[in-house]
């Protein structure tokens, strides 16, 4: 017996676990736009309290159509802008009436004389944005390294007449598959770990997914790096005679491309990308939530009403909602919740004893940590896109292709 009396824990491996100001991953993830929140919630004329990046912000559209991402607390005396007073040409704090534009500037001080506010000259810090398919994105890095917000093969229509780019919470407030309470890297790590599904979605809980993902044999599952970051190839041979190849990919910094869980394998198809682009986005340093861009398939000219997405987990295969299930079904039926949110809040990556089927994590952390030694020589971090010319369907590395029996032989001849 290995005694557990008189250990010392570590702490916890902040280059890569820590977001906030003036950490290494926080300025790493500040070089990217990051999602924020959807544009509809912001169409009931109130101001958004919003928390990225350990950093807390107002978000609001003013009654001329622009949007402001600001420090939370008016320059004034600090009060939250939360319970401001949206108008025309900005947001009002509810305190002293301070009036702040959509980049920052304080316009209006009631309280003072006329020609006060401009002799003053405030400005509330403020956040450049970017709107697309819906979603509110942030810059929240140096001003004079913002780079190109990165169009991908997914979504961008400019190359594609086939999707509709539809922006959704599929798990609420929650991270992928509802985790909310633990750091984002080890949230984000589970993407490049098939060996969970094989394990955790079928083995521990039962078939979790009912589809060709999970079934019982054992798959042939691989990783390799890629042109954004790394994926894990999943290959199964299904008892209809079909093969499905199954790649995700984690893409830098925080991209999760999560081919469809609910391919039956039935129908034999080439390269399916897969149609949802979520971003896994750090809260603070214990906490994460994701926001995703969908491709959506059209049907008579507007997205199939019939159609759900690739990575939707409100499933039959998983019943209730997984944050209301009772202690005794989540100790009997675990899921990616437990699993995560138990490694504590943030996990300790020195107690690990990484095997061969942790691989894919592996090459992820190399990965950033290659990314944050380039920042340290003065240079762009991964996937940094600042050449219009080269920002057209961006191609990314996640899709499904299952081939017939004809194509097996062939392949193998």
């Amino acid at each position: 017996m290995r005694s557990a009396y008189g250990r010392t824990i570590p702490t916890e491996d902040a280059a890569l676990t820590r977001v906030g100001p003036g950490t290494p991953m926080g300025e790493m993830m500040r070089r990217y736009w990051q999602p924020l929140l959807l544009e509809g919630e912001l169409g009931d004329g109130l101001p958004k309290k919003v928390r990225i990046l350990g950093e807390d912000l107002v978000a609001f559209k003013d009654k001329s159509g622009r949007i402001g991402v600001l420090d939370l607390h008016c320059p004034h005396r600090g009060t939250s802008l939360e319970f401001g007073r949206i108008e025309r040409e900005g947001l009002r704090c509810c305190y002293h009436g301070w009036l702040m534009r959509a980049d920052g500037r304080v316009v209006e001080m009631p309280c003072e004389k006329p020609g006060y506010a401009e002799r003053m000259d405030i400005s509330q810090p403020a956040y450049p944005v970017h709107l697309f398919g819906g979603m509110v994105f942030v810059y929240m890095g140096p001003p004079d390294k913002m780079p190109l917000f990165p169009m991908y093969d997914i979504y961008d229509t400019r190359h594609r007449d086939d999707v509709a780019i539809v922006a959704r919470r599929l798990w609420g407030e929650h991270a992928i598959a509802f985790v909310s309470a633990c750091n984002w890297l080890q949230h984000y790590e589970n993407v490049v770990d098939p060996w969970h599904v094989v394990m955790l979605h079928r083995a521990i809980s039962g078939d979790q997914f009912a589809s060709a993902v999970t079934r019982p044999e054992m798959p042939d599952l691989g990783f390799e790096r890629t042109s954004l970051g790394v994926r894990y190839r999943m290959i199964r041979d299904l008892p209809n005679g079909n093969r499905m190849i199954r790649y995700v990919e984690c893409a830098l910094p925080n991209l999760a491309l999560i081919s469809s869980i609910h391919e039956t394998g039935e129908t034999p198809k080439a390269k399916n990308l897969c149609t949802d682009v979520s971003w896994v986005v750090p809260i603070d340093d214990t906490h994460c939530r994701a926001l995703t861009l969908i491709a959506w398939p059209l049907k008579s000219g507007a997205p199939d009403p019939r159609w759900i997405p690739g990575t939707f987990t409100e499933i039959e295969a998983r019943p209730g909602r997984i944050r209301e299930r009772s202690y005794k079904e989540r100790q009997s039926f675990p899921d990616d919740l437990e699993a995560q949110e138990t490694q504590r809040p943030i996990a300790i990556h020195a107690l690990e004893n990484l095997a061969l089927s942790d691989t894919g994590i592996a090459m992820l952390r190399k990965c950033y940590r290659d990314g944050l030694k380039a920042i340290e020589r003065g240079h762009d971090p991964p996937n940094i896109v600042r050449d219009p010319a080269q920002n057209h369907a961006i191609a990314t590395n996640a899709w499904i292709t299952v081939l017939g029996p004809g194509e097996i032989r062939g392949a193998a001849e």
